[in-house]
């Protein structure tokens, strides 16, 4: 396949690809007559149209479809030819031929991966904040343990609604607005002073009989669906149909056995102590490793070809404006525009591209590579943050080549970050006043850091480092088309 490639930038390049009149016409010729098998015309017998017959009814019809067949030939041949592709453009067809002496010519823009060669990667200096439980620590979550296991008792001492109560109610809007005639509700639970309501039904039944039917007036906010009603206050009726009081358990043996974190309090202190222990180292390598990562950045300054960024970018401004979507906002009516949007995101998106080609390189280097048991691993975490069993979750992932692929990746940049930071001369540092660690158990620490992720998560970039050449040509010619 004879093909000239031209170096256009640094990582970008044109290559136009020559095919021989002799060959095009092989291809008219085959294409034509095995249509002529199925072909009815008058005067002559099914299969035996005469070739320039053929050429004359079909032959626009038959050039097209065949030039499509050899530019995808000839670019799968070119992509086998030409190493580290990353990006493939839009074939352009500048000559079809017509005489008996022309060739079919097209050309097609290719982006190459940056030669990235990692240095001074392992012995880092890393700075890590401390991992310190303190009592307060401890006291601070087994409160919260006790709000989460409160019993609601009615409200039987006193005759009116008081703060902290929790107040069951029916509601509707007062209003003939035809828009506001589904604005009502059942059974809703609004627990007095803890600012949750909307301003002005705390102060309404705050100090009501404990059966009362009261008055209030809400504002409708800026993201009411109807325009003309937004900012303006509507009339609302409540009608108090239960009123409870929060009872909180002591914290005891007993209350430890109900958690069923421990059977003594003792214990149930130690294991919080643990978890959160396991929690802070969590956030703490995190923060290290983010820091690190950044100290990696510095030292390998290289360019992104550009029609493979705004890909990458377009892609990932899509997957949030999707999510955006599906929580119910209307995009338009917000005025969110998707380039604005990439223009955002650009920045870190640039910077998550970087680092996953910068860590596939140093993973080469160091030879670092996923086994069965590290996909174990990350099949059975994922699974209990989705909530469902780990052989179901390795069903479907073993099922969908794209999410096997994610996975891949996923495993090998996690595993090598791992190993830069086990290799990095640490040291301990007080926490930043601006990023105090979470301080809650592993186990809800990790299912909330799951709560975005799906099973297809949003594609890396790393994986056309972690993919073979055969992968590579796929995903271009779904680049190109």
């Amino acid at each position: 396949m004879p093909y000239e490639l031209e170096e256009t930038g640094e990582l970008t390049r044109t290559a136009t690809v020559t095919v021989p009149q002799e060959d095009f016409e092989k291809r008219i010729n085959k294409a034509l007559r095995k249509l002529s098998k199925n072909v009815n015309l008058k005067g002559f017998r099914k299969g035996k149209v005469p070739l320039p017959v053929m050429r004359q009814r079909y032959g626009a019809a038959v050039t097209r479809d065949v030039v499509e067949e050899i530019v995808n030939d000839n670019i799968n041949e070119l992509l086998d030819d030409v190493d580290n592709v990353l990006y493939l453009g839009t074939p352009q067809v500048t000559q079809v031929p017509t005489g008996e002496e022309a060739e079919l010519i097209f050309s097609v823009d290719l982006e190459l991966r940056p030669e990235i060669d990692p240095i001074g990667f392992l012995g880092m200096d890393v700075e890590k904040p401390k991992v310190e439980i303190g009592g307060d620590d401890i006291d601070e979550y087994l409160e919260s343990l006790r709000q989460e296991h409160a019993d609601k008792q009615p409200v039987v001492t006193r005759e009116v609604i008081a703060s902290g109560d929790i107040v069951t109610v029916d509601f509707k809007a007062l209003s003939d607005h035809p828009e506001l005639e589904q604005m009502k509700g059942e059974d809703v639970e609004i627990e007095i002073g803890s600012g949750q309501a909307l301003p002005g039904i705390d102060e309404a039944l705050e100090g009501a009989d404990l059966d009362a039917t009261v008055e209030s007036e809400i504002e409708l906010g800026e993201d009411f669906p109807v325009e003309e009603l937004r900012g303006t206050d509507v009339p609302i009726q409540l009608d108090v149909k239960k009123v409870e009081r929060r009872v909180l358990p002591e914290i005891d043996d007993d209350f430890a056995l109900k958690t069923g974190e421990g059977e003594t309090l003792l214990e149930l202190r130690g294991n919080i102590r643990k978890q959160l222990e396991e929690a802070r180292e969590e956030e703490a390598r995190r923060h290290a490793t983010e820091s690190m990562i950044n100290s990696l950045l510095e030292k390998h300054d290289f360019e992104l070809p550009p029609q493979f960024l705004d890909q990458q970018l377009e892609r990932t401004a899509k997957q949030r404006l999707q999510m955006l979507s599906g929580q119910g906002l209307d995009l338009d009516e917000l005025g969110i525009d998707i380039g604005a949007f990439k223009e955002q995101m650009a920045e870190d998106v640039t910077r998550q591209i970087k680092t996953e080609f910068l860590l596939v390189e140093i993973a080469r280097k160091e030879k670092i590579e996923v086994n069965e048991e590290d996909l174990l691993n990350f099949f059975e975490g994922q699974a209990e943050r989705m909530g469902v069993p780990v052989q179901q979750y390795m069903a479907f992932v073993g099922q969908n080549q794209d999410a096997m692929r994610q996975a891949n990746a996923t495993v090998l940049l996690e595993k090598t970050k791992s190993h830069l930071l086990d290799e990095a001369t640490i040291t301990d540092v007080e926490w930043p006043e601006e990023e105090e660690p979470e301080e809650e158990p592993a186990e809800e620490e990790e299912a909330a850091d799951g709560s975005d992720e799906e099973p297809t998560e949003e594609d890396s970039a790393a994986d056309d480092e972690t993919s073979d050449e055969s992968e590579e040509s796929e995903e271009s010619d779904e680049d190109k088309s």
